[in-house]
């Protein structure tokens, strides 16, 4: 197994319940805010994704890479669209790197001051995608959904 496979299967365990999370909530509550100046739920799950495929193309750069236009946010069936069409290009993304990529050093010294191993940076990649995951989890809760998909998809 190549090391992007590897990778992918964890990133996907986390990344594949994302759809199943937002449409535990209706359309309605896609402009939430749980405060004032908190990211709205839709534009959280475009944060995701977005970041997902600017530190999957930077690895694979090994520079600064692409940041996604914001894509329209405003339907479900949009929301739906960007997270499929944003996975798909990051799955890509990853896959098309050799093993020796996973080692090579990414200049993110813009970004986090430092140049890190492509892999810190997809290990980087992983743990803000949980984090910003966690997150919706509780602003779905907020909004009253329920019941809400298990944080990982096995198998």
């Amino acid at each position: 197994m190549t090391k992007a496979e590897t990778y992918l299967g964890h990133w996907h365990a986390h990344r594949d319940v994302l759809t199943d999370l937002v449409k535990s909530v209706g359309e309605e509550h896609l402009s939430f805010q749980p405060w004032a100046g908190a990211m709205s739920f839709a534009d959280l799950v475009w944060h995701i994704v977005s970041t997902g495929y600017f530190f999957a193309d930077s690895a694979a750069l090994g520079h600064l890479g692409m940041r996604p236009e914001k894509a329209d946010l405003s339907t479900m069936s949009a929301l739906e669209s960007s997270i499929s069409e944003w996975t798909q290009k990051t799955h890509d993304r990853i896959s098309s790197m050799t093993d020796d990529q996973f080692a090579n050093l990414v200049d993110m010294t813009q970004l986090f001051g430092a140049k890190l191993p492509a892999t810190a940076l997809l290990q980087t990649n992983l743990d803000h995608e949980i984090h910003h995951k966690g997150q919706l989890f509780v602003y779905a809760r907020l909004c009253g959904a329920d019941p809400l998909p298990f944080f990982v998809k096995r198998g």
